[in-house]
């Protein structure tokens, strides 16, 4: 995913972290259940894209992201390298803007 879709992105992730629909975090993520969309940095070791990109057999959409603070920036956390969103209104919203992708 590029820049310019990551920021595009990142005010309904805003709203997610305010709803309690966006988990940021790896470790997070991984105790989350029923997800739709995964979101994660390109610096991230390989083994834990393998990792996140093993949810797909859960029915979970795994993007790369290029520029991760493009994405992060509407909710502060420069830190965080993974950001998930959870299954309903929020991710049926992301899916209307990401509709088209085949990442």
């Amino acid at each position: 995913m590029d820049s310019a879709q990551a920021q595009a992105l990142s005010p309904l992730l805003g709203i997610g972290c305010r709803s309690g629909d966006t988990v940021i975090g790896l470790s997070s993520v991984r105790r989350a259940g029923k997800l739709a969309f995964v979101f994660a940095s390109g610096d991230l070791a390989v083994r834990t894209l393998r990792e996140l990109a093993g949810l797909t057999t859960r029915g979970v959409r795994v993007y790369l992201v290029e520029d991760f603070s493009a994405l992060t920036k509407s909710f502060g956390r420069a830190d965080a390298q993974v950001v998930a969103v959870a299954r309903g209104d929020l991710a049926k919203g992301l899916a209307k803007r990401l509709k088209g992708d085949k990442k």
